[in-house]
C-alpha cells in the first residue's frame, strides 16, 4: 500500500516508508507509517495520522496524532 501524499505530509518528512497500515485510532480512521529514524539506524519512527485528509476537499495535510520511536528489529 502506497502512503497517500496528505499523510506522508502529516509525518513532515519525505522518505519511502518501511511499512504502511490503514486502521483506527482512538475511534478515528487513521494511518500508521513506519519510517528510518531520521538519525539513528538502529531505530524506526512510527507515526499515527489522522486519514480524514484523504477525502478531504480542498486537500490538506494529515494531522499527527502520535509519533514515537522504537529499536529497529
Amino acid at each position: 500500500m502506497d502512503v497517500p501524499p496528505c499523510v506522508q505530509q502529516g509525518t513532515g518528512r519525505n522518505v519511502p516508508a518501511l511499512a504502511v497500515e490503514q486502521g483506527s485510532y482512538q475511534g478515528a480512521a487513521a494511518f500508521l507509517v513506519v519510517l528510518p529514524h531520521a538519525t539513528d539506524s538502529t531505530r524506526v519512527q512510527a507515526y499515527v495520522v489522522d486519514a480524514a485528509c484523504v477525502t478531504s476537499t480542498p486537500a490538506a495535510k494529515g494531522q499527527l496524532l502520535l509519533t514515537h520511536s522504537y529499536t529497529r528489529p
